[in-house]
């Protein structure tokens, strides 16, 4: 059984926790699969309702409007299951900051694919004259119209790429590419070669970059599953939003498998790792600063939501974890271990150090383009 957390401390690390799940990896994306259902507009909470859709919309933003903004002081004293309940009617529609404006007069409708489904923006300025753009999400049913998220508009165009017949086809290639090289004498294979001899070199450091990250990732499992059952919803609403955001549900819901297998190698090579890897040139110790809560996070839904339908589910997801949890912590352990070599041998032995760092990239960079389309293979086939 869970336990009960009556003070919000737990959930705090929820809400800071999610903060970084919205950057980070698409890990458990498959393994949540079954507990994350696609996004479906006719089960989001009603905002306002009313029969002509421009109305609803322009109600729906002033309604948003007059809502007060949320402190995190004021959460404070309520207990988990509490918050857990406004969690997602704060992600439907987050309160604006004080101060912002809408003009109601500059409503445009935009065409979706679905004709039950209907969206507007406004233009809006935010406190200090920032401009930007309120969107108003509609669904339609029997009995009219009904709002079911407003909010300022997430600009998820420079993603649009991936979607590109280019960016599979390039992704295609570059598999292809990493096979032949893998099978033969290449430079890829000495490099790899070169990593494993910097893990054997600083292995007491790799084992403890591997002990202190995968603890904490258990420690998100464990918190998760700490939570009160109240926050499964909760947790589901964030992690979805978080997954849209960057793309992951959109490329399930296409059906292309060479699609979704770019978009979660983008995610967890092109931001998470390479952002690993900046902060690990910067002798080391940001990486680790920023890895402990992240992989924390990652470790909150599993906790949550994750429940295996049987031993191979659970074995598959396992599998799963390890391939990509171990790709990003050498990454880390790349950035030790360049601490390691310039405190041994002076910046004289930078570019020695930083050779070993680059090897953790390329080992990490085969790790999770293998991570990719095995979670491409767990998602369709699931």
């Amino acid at each position: 059984m869970r336990a009960v957390t009556p003070s919000l401390r737990g959930l705090v690390c929820l809400l800071t926790a999610i903060a970084f799940s919205t950057g980070g990896s698409v890990l458990g994306f498959a393994a949540a699969q079954d507990a994350i259902p696609l996004p479906d507009p006719a089960d989001a909470e009603v905002l306002v309702a009313g029969d002509d859709p421009a109305e609803v919309a322009d109600a729906a933003v002033e309604a948003w409007l007059d809502r007060p903004a949320t402190v995190l002081t004021d959460l404070m004293g309520l207990e988990a299951r509490e918050v857990c309940l406004q969690l997602p009617e704060l992600v439907a529609a987050p309160p604006p900051p004080e101060g912002t404006r809408v003009n109601l007069e500059d409503r445009r409708q935009h065409d979706l694919d679905e004709p039950d489904e209907r969206r507007f923006t406004y233009s809006a300025v935010r406190p200090v004259d920032q401009l930007d753009v309120v969107q108003v999400d509609l669904v339609r049913e029997d009995e009219g119209w009904r709002a079911v998220s407003v909010g300022f508009r997430v600009d998820t165009t420079n993603r649009g790429w991936l979607a590109s017949p280019v960016a599979s086809a390039i992704f295609g290639g570059l598999t292809l590419l990493v096979l032949v090289l893998l099978v033969r004498p290449s430079p890829l294979r000495r490099v790899l070669g070169s990593a494993l001899e910097y893990t054997r070199e600083h292995r007491r450091l790799v084992i403890g970059t591997m002990v202190l990250l995968y603890a904490a990732f258990a420690v998100g499992v464990w918190s998760g599953s700490a939570l009160p059952p109240e926050c499964d919803d909760a947790v589901m609403v964030l992690l979805g939003q978080a997954l849209g955001q960057v793309g992951a549900t959109d490329a399930l819901q296409s059906g292309d498998p060479m699609r979704l297998a770019v978009t979660i190698f983008y995610q967890n090579f092109g931001v998470v790792t390479l952002l690993l890897f900046w902060l690990g040139l910067l002798f080391g110790v940001p990486a680790y600063l920023l890895a402990v809560p992240q992989f924390f996070a990652n470790g909150l839904p599993f906790g949550v939501l994750y429940v295996a339908s049987g031993p191979i589910a659970l074995l598959a997801t396992l599998v799963l974890v390890v391939i990509e949890l171990t790709a990003y912590f050498l990454v880390v352990a790349g950035g030790g271990m360049l601490l390691v070599t310039i405190v041994r041998q002076g910046f004289a032995g930078f570019p020695l150090a930083l050779r070993k760092t680059l090897s953790m990239l390329v080992l990490a960079a085969v790790l999770l383009l293998a991570g990719a389309w095995y979670e491409t293979a767990l998602l369709m086939l699931g």
